[in-house]
């Protein structure tokens, strides 16, 4: 099914007065996958919506009463736009004047680990995170949406310094750089992002590769450290905000 262009109104283009006919390809190029829009709807609208898609089972009940549960626990330091589920054996430390942000429909898997020691974590709509991964931010880590990330996984925002060979390690403190993740990104088993790493939409990270630098859009990545090993055909007809 094609998509329906329309203004920032939600008006159809076609619709626009004064609007001026497109090409196809043109109408390829203007078609931007954005977030979803704000909730609407009553609690029954939610519940259509999860009798069509198969989500009225046991297993789907256990999910929301544990991000009930969740949601009441962490306060406003767990900030989700609508359901997502989180699943058993999650483990969540988020610290006192930090915040985790999840959005609508993103999934994460069995046993993964995501500490916000201090500052942001954020992971976009529809993103699915794997078993066993870690997340662990001192500062701030962002992952896209609609992104699929493999099990065991870790993305992580600091570094321990090491430069005084004479003194402990974990006396020498750590360096912080954000990590930032786009759009529908594909991460293979137990990929790995360090800190001050960018990596752009639409890219591949394979199995077991480590990034320790940031990766253009469309970009197949594997080895370690990571490099660029042919980039993907940029998408004429899905564009990200």
């Amino acid at each position: 099914m094609e998509p329906v262009l329309t203004d920032h109104a939600g008006a159809p283009l076609a619709d626009v007065p004064g609007a001026t006919p497109m090409s196809e390809r043109e109408e390829h190029a203007a078609y931007v996958r954005r977030a979803p829009a704000p909730l609407h709807g009553s609690p029954l609208t939610l519940l259509r919506f999860m009798r069509a898609k198969g989500m009225l089972r046991p297993t789907y009940a256990r999910l929301l009463m544990r991000y009930a549960w969740l949601r009441l626990r962490y306060r406003g330091r767990l900030q989700t736009d609508g359901l997502c589920f989180i699943c058993p054996r999650v483990r969540l430390e988020i610290g006192r004047d930090a915040v985790l942000r999840i959005g609508r429909w993103a999934w994460v898997g069995h046993g993964c680990k995501i500490r916000v020691h201090e500052g942001e974590v954020s992971i976009g709509a529809k993103t699915v995170i794997g078993q066993d991964c870690t997340i662990s931010a001192y500062q701030r880590i962002s992952i896209g949406r609609e992104c699929i990330l493999a099990d065991r996984v870790m993305l992580i925002d600091f570094d321990h310094g090491a430069v005084e060979v004479e003194r402990p390690v974990r006396l020498q403190g750590i360096y912080k750089r954000d990590v930032h993740v786009g759009h529908n990104v594909w991460m293979g088993y137990g990929a790995c992002v360090l800190r001050g790493v960018s990596i752009g939409d639409n890219s591949i990270i394979g199995t077991s590769a480590v990034v320790t630098s940031s990766m253009p859009a469309n970009a197949v990545l594997a080895g370690v450290p990571a490099r660029v090993i042919r980039m993907r055909e940029a998408p004429t007809a899905m564009r990200w905000e």
